[in-house]
């Protein structure tokens, strides 16, 4: 058993005989580290009794000896400069002194550009600690080619930097001038494979949340971990960025991993700002187990990069009107292909259909596949589960109520979502530092509200038709024996009221809109008989009586009466 383990074994055991057992740990470790302390002395040994005062008195320690791990102790350590590590410091040990509260170092950037930078060091650890006050980065690594708008530091060229962790820390408080391009609170940049990132909280900042940028020949982002990280308040002022941002403009790294992040608010819509931006041809990412939520542009973007999994996560789109759920951007000639959008869980809360739809296609591009997500509205807006124009949409949507409580989306382990073919899996949820809770705040969960069983099924979003055209964001040349297909739509035990907003003239009016199961001519439901609105782009609700029908069913809204029966925006079954 190691001396740690064996602390806290007698920690919980019998705290009585707990000064017997520090005394002979300290021993143990004092010859294994060095200790910083904001009342030590750079003249002292630099052990857990006589602590160094400043981080440059152990670093240097530290490049003269065989011991690689520094200990902060608690208490505020502030900066006037930033403090570098490279590859003289290769190895090296971080960290919160464990039997001081996690995050208790306080390493106070004071307005600094970056607080802390590994540049061209490797297999560095920084564990347990608090950074906050900085207007470029909070913590950041940097290893190849430098790039010319990325000063300070990260202009110039050093060594690789690899297998670095960035652990249990909390960064806050950064002041990044917009529009925060190559600036993050977790930073990492060039030839920096195998980062490892997690655990970590990121909160209240202008600038990018975590950013991992490979944008010149040489730069390797492979490898890459960002997993279990609180992002909250992020973007607050950045343009054109994320939460969480990757750039490869080399097109060659592979396995990154973006898993089981919690973000919540990050930035403005008009700023163009998103949750996770897989940007410029970054490619071979799982983005997996992540929830979503809170202000900005849209949850996702995938900007030119091929055989991303975007899966089993939580998004979250509010009542703020975001244009889409995914944002799929081709970038140069990019080919797009084997990138899939499946199994996750869209919310939201907006009272009309203000989203303009799921899926937003920019530029000729290979669709991705999307299929068997699971959309909810807890308001009485709809659920869309086409695209923007409907230009791309998923090939087997899932409507209902998912099972979520809470701030944190607690999953019902019985709940909807957790039923084929969605059969979503909880979230690992241990997000940030040891102890570390996701506060009630910001922008409040869609999943407070107590939703409805109310199906909402978005016109242009349907799986096959005949004799119909798109119309913008509804469908028209709506005539008789015309008919839209919807598949697999759960009725669950049934419904009684069947509505749709149409748009009808005059001489539209007396004509019907069907709802038949299996097939244009199968079983009758319902059948509207419609009222005339003052023409076609009068869209108005018209309401009338279903009977029947249970489970899943493939649904077909059948017109029927003559021509022109109307411009129609929605069905919907409740």
């Amino acid at each position: 058993m190691s001396c740690s383990e064996r602390t806290e074994s007698v920690l919980l055991q019998n705290k009585l005989a707990l000064g017997n057992t520090l005394n002979s740990c300290w021993s143990t470790i004092d010859s294994a580290a060095f200790y910083v302390s904001p009342t030590g002395n750079d003249a002292d040994s630099g052990t857990i009794t006589a602590p160094f005062l400043t981080l440059e008195r152990a670093r240097s320690a530290m490049r003269a000896s065989a011991i690689k791990t520094a200990y902060l102790r608690e208490g505020t350590y502030t900066r006037s400069a930033t403090f570098i590590l490279d590859s003289s410091d290769n190895g090296q040990t971080w960290k919160t002194y464990p039997g001081d509260p996690v995050n208790s170092a306080v390493i106070d950037g004071n307005g600094i550009q970056d607080v802390i930078d590994i540049l061209g060091g490797s297999h560095i650890l920084i564990e347990g600690l608090l950074v906050r006050n900085f207007t470029s980065r909070g913590i950041g690594i940097h290893g190849g080619r430098g790039w010319s708008n990325a000063a300070p530091y990260f202009n110039a060229t050093y060594g690789p930097a690899a297998h670095n962790t960035i652990r249990n820390n909390i960064v806050e408080d950064g002041n990044v001038p917009a529009p925060g391009w190559d600036r993050a609170g977790i930073n990492t940049q060039g030839t920096v494979p195998n980062t490892r990132i997690l655990n970590n909280v990121i909160r209240n900042t202008t600038g990018y949340g975590i950013g991992v940028w490979s944008l010149q020949t040489g730069d390797d982002i492979s490898g890459t971990e960002v997993r279990n990280n609180a992002l909250l308040n992020t973007c607050i002022t950045a343009r054109d960025g994320a939460a969480i941002y990757t750039n490869d403009r080399t097109i060659l790294s592979d396995s990154i991993f973006i898993e089981n992040n919690f973000i919540r608010d990050y930035g403005q819509f008009d700023n163009f700002v998103r949750a996770v931006y897989l940007d410029d041809h970054t490619s071979n990412t799982t983005v997996r187990g992540n929830i979503m939520a809170g202000t900005g542009r849209q949850p996702i973007l995938v900007h030119g990069g091929f055989n991303n999994n975007i899966t089993g996560n939580i998004l979250d789109l509010g009542s703020t009107g975001k244009m889409a759920v995914l944002n799929y951007a081709i970038r140069g000639t990019a080919t797009m292909t084997g990138n899939r959008f499946e199994k996750n869980i869209i919310i939201s809360q907006y009272a009309i259909d203000s989203a303009g739809g799921a899926y937003l296609k920019t530029g000729d591009v290979v669709p991705p596949v999307i299929q068997h997500n699971l959309y909810y509205n807890y308001s009485t807006g709809i659920a869309n589960t086409g695209g923007y124009h409907y230009e791309m949409k998923d090939s087997f949507p899932v409507q209902g109520d998912p099972g979520l409580s809470g701030w944190t989306y607690i999953l019902s382990p019985t709940g909807f979502a957790t039923k084929a073919p969605v059969n979503f899996q909880d979230p690992a949820r241990n997000w940030g530092p040891p102890g570390y809770s996701i506060p009630n705040t910001g922008t409040s969960p869609s999943c407070l509200l107590p939703g409805s069983d109310d199906i909402y099924l978005h016109a242009e979003s349907f799986d096959q038709m005949f004799g119909i055209q798109h119309k913008g964001m509804y469908i028209g040349s709506c005539d008789h024996n015309d008919w839209v297909k919807f598949n697999q739509v759960d009725l669950k035990t049934g419904y009684s009221q069947f509505t749709v907003r149409l748009g009808v003239t005059a001489t539209g009016a007396g004509k019907k809109v069907q709802v038949r199961l299996g097939s244009p001519t199968g079983t009758l439901i319902g059948e509207l008989t419609t009222v005339s609105t003052g023409g076609y782009d009068k869209l108005q609700e018209q309401t009338t009586t279903l009977t029947g029908g249970a489970g899943l069913q493939d649904v077909y809204f059948v017109f029927n009466g003559g021509s022109g029966v109307g411009n129609v925006d929605y069905f919907k079954i409740h």
